[in-house]
């Protein structure tokens, strides 16, 4: 059977499960009435009142009853002493008395047995096989085709723009995409290094092309004439941009590319760090996941590991003869895969590709202070998250309005950096 029929036929019946389990329990709450003698009867009596000769009426089996009541004897046999009558909670024979819920298997799900999380990965583009795995370790409910009943969460692939969706939670905010771009990102740090530029120094000095390609000349000019022997880096990226393409490194304002690069693709130029850190003389970068898991109240969940990426030539600092060394420059593995130093590994502490926890004990071993390193981590990253807020909430409030039925959002975001040495 080809998967894609399976897949469907899995959630046809997991639809038919769902409906019939809402239809069970309507009808096991209309036959809850009565069932539980005792716990709506008489009073309860006090210890050693004595109890009444007249002998109680017959009372319907229980679920937890060691057997069924017994038939009304003959009227003409001599009834028999009552027996006394037991602890509420307890069968006759002393035993447990059941609830007074009948679950049958033909009746669906019990009431009290946790639903699992039901999971609409129609829309899911990236990252489907990874979604997929971990649905199935959750043991939550995919449905890879939607489903008429609503879903608990709703995976998209890029983007958050679904009008039909009043409930649930959406792994997207509205406007996160637009939100990240490096001309969007920037103009948000920029304006908060303005306000607070002692909290925001950790972002290298910018500027948007070609909007500001004369500040950008004009500004640098100014910090020569100042400082003869400021020999500056920059590195320019495309807007949109990504996987390393479009990257690359420049000495002075005049080596842009302006012969309608910019004007069609427009791009953020920094500062480059031109003393980065290293490990085995490679430069790499550090790649964190974030869950932003609500705009108000800012809530904020940062992953115990990452991924760091390595260049795959030992690196040396930027200068005429190396600017176009991409794998001595860029971290980016969809550019370094394609060098024939790139190094496999199986060892999260060897090879181009390792996990964070790895560099950080590396980094431990030479007397780094851990603790402090994490601490600034966490700091760039709530800073980072309140720049892009103001915007964030100004989209949530565009595509889901208050009072009007909506999901909740959230999101897994990724946050990459480079780190310099401390002076």
């Amino acid at each position: 059977m080809r998967r894609g029929s399976v897949e469907r036929e899995l959630a046809a019946r997991w639809e038919a499960e769902a409906v019939a389990a809402a239809k069970s329990q309507a009808a096991v709450k209309a036959a809850r009435v009565g069932v539980d003698a005792g716990a709506a009867g008489d009073p309860e009596r006090a210890a050693g009142e004595e109890q009444p000769k007249a002998p109680a009426p017959p009372r319907a089996a229980e679920e937890g009853d060691a057997r069924a009541a017994p038939a009304s004897p003959p009227l003409s046999r001599p009834k028999p002493a009552p027996s006394p009558a037991p602890a509420r909670g307890l069968g006759p024979h002393g035993k447990p008395r059941g609830k007074g819920r009948v679950c049958p298997r033909s009746m669906g799900r019990c009431p009290d047995e946790p639903r699992p999380v039901t999971v609409d990965s129609s829309k899911a583009r990236t990252s489907l096989e990874a979604l997929k795995i971990s649905i199935r370790q959750l043991k939550w409910k995919e449905f890879p085709f939607g489903r008429r009943l609503p879903c608990d969460i709703y995976w998209h692939g890029v983007s958050f723009h679904d009008n039909d969706i009043f409930s649930g939670q959406v792994n997207k905010f509205p406007g996160m995409t637009e939100m990240v771009r490096k001309i969007t990102l920037s103009r948000a740090v920029r304006i908060m290094q303005n306000l607070f530029p002692e909290e925001y120094n950790f972002y290298p000095r910018s500027w948007i092309l070609p909007d500001e390609f004369q500040l950008f000349v004009a500004q640098v000019q100014m910090v020569k004439d100042g400082d003869p022997s400021w020999k500056p880096t920059f590195i320019v990226k495309p807007d949109g941009g990504c996987q390393g393409d479009g990257i690359y490194l420049i000495k002075d304002p005049s080596d842009i590319r302006l012969a309608g690069t910019l004007q069609s693709r427009p791009a953020v130029v920094q500062e480059y760090i031109c003393k980065p850190l290293l490990i085995d003389k490679l430069k790499f970068d550090i790649r964190l996941y974030v869950l932003l898991k609500s705009l108000d109240p800012l809530e904020i969940y940062i992953a115990k590991d990452g991924l760091s990426r390595f260049c795959t030539e030992p690196y040396q600092e930027p200068s005429p003869q190396n600017l176009h060394r991409v794998f001595m420059h860029l971290t980016n593995y969809s550019l370094n895969v394609h060098s024939s130093n790139f190094v496999h590994s199986d060892s999260a502490s060897t090879g181009s590709k390792r996990t964070f926890s790895s560099i950080l004990c590396r980094l431990s071993s030479k007397g780094v202070d851990i603790k402090k390193v994490w601490s600034d981590v966490i700091s760039l990253v709530i800073k980072t998250v309140i720049a892009l807020t103001p915007e964030l909430k100004v989209f949530y409030q565009s595509d889901i309005p208050t009072g009007r039925p909506g999901p909740t959002c959230f999101q897994v975001t990724v946050t990459s950096s480079h780190w310099s040495p401390q002076p």
